[in-house]
């Protein structure tokens, strides 16, 4: 009975989710009032869903209650300290759940870009404000995670372990060779697609997003703009809504558009860019909304999963 307790999920993304909207909101408003806040509380709001889907989808189980809640509350103070003791907390539970995965005889396909990013979490924030090593452990996360979706919706063979090393090694030394960033989405498509491609359009769009949007920052500038609103939230919005809402995926298609679209607007009408991405994550949370809710919370499952057994 205490191994079946220790290996019980709960929807430990759930308030990680609210909060990062919460941030994203200040965040929003801090362009009118304090824009100097603008990124740092944009980037917590990021974090806030990074920290949140790792936990879900690789240690979610209600052992590690203690460390998941210590995270949030870490994170939940908008002071850089408490960010490296959140990424402190997130990487101690990260090591904790891979030595019960090895103590258990467990295997599983070895993700590097996935299970370097809280390490390299640790890394941004001790050195803040520079924030493109704080996109770092953000882009790693994402593409990382991303690899399952595509593979799954693109059948496409995946690529872990030592695979994945000519990319992480692309990633870091584009935090020191800035220009690299502009071809990073290229790379990945490439890597994605070589062994074949079925067409999907949520799955297709967004990769058309990740692989050409840091191209059009050199032309459109803005290129922590480009990485948030052209390869972060679409990678986000197709990750949540597959590991999560699956039956929502095939209209991913539309927030990650919208997201797209955002950035090519930011040079044109800021405002109206701004709206649009409002439009692209509400979107979004209305294709997460069974997974906001106390059923979600408390066993880690849409209610709509539950209805159909």
């Amino acid at each position: 009975m205490d191994s079946i307790k220790e290996i019980k999920p709960w929807g430990v993304n759930v308030p990680y989710m609210i909060l990062a909207v919460i941030y994203w909101i200040i965040g929003g408003l801090s362009l009118r009032f304090n824009p100097s806040d603008h990124p740092y509380f944009m980037l917590l709001g990021a974090y806030s869903l990074f920290f949140g889907m790792i936990q879900r989808l690789f240690f979610p189980a209600t052992k590690y209650f203690a460390l998941q809640i210590l995270t949030l509350i870490l994170l939940s103070i908008p002071i850089p300290y408490f960010q490296v003791l959140a990424s402190v907390s997130l990487t101690a539970t990260e090591i904790w759940a891979l030595k019960d995965v090895m103590t258990y005889g467990g295997k599983f396909p070895v993700n590097l870009l996935v299970l370097s990013s809280p390490f390299l979490s640790i890394i941004g924030w001790s050195l803040y404000p520079h924030y493109w090593l704080l996109i770092l452990p953000l882009i790693t996360y994402t593409l990382g995670v991303n690899i399952g979706v595509f593979t799954a919706t693109l059948r496409t063979k995946p690529v872990f372990g030592r695979n994945q090393l000519p990319l992480l090694f692309f990633l870091v030394l584009s935090v020191i060779i800035r220009p690299l960033y502009y071809f990073v989405g290229v790379l990945y498509l490439l890597m994605i697609v070589r062994t074949g491609y079925k067409m999907n359009l949520s799955a297709s769009l967004t990769l058309f997003s990740v692989s050409v949007t840091p191209i059009l920052a050199l032309f459109l500038g803005s290129t922590l703009h480009s990485f948030f609103l052209g390869v972060m939230a679409p990678l986000f919005f197709s990750c949540i809504v597959y590991s999560t809402s699956r039956y929502n995926y095939d209209y991913v298609w539309f927030p990650v558009l919208t997201s797209f679209l955002s950035y090519l607007m930011r040079g044109i009408n800021i405002e109206l860019s701004g709206i649009i991405w409002a439009i692209s994550l509400l979107s979004f949370l209305y294709l997460v909304k069974d997974n906001l809710s106390l059923t979600a919370l408390k066993l880690g499952l849409s209610p709509r999963y539950l209805r159909r057994q």
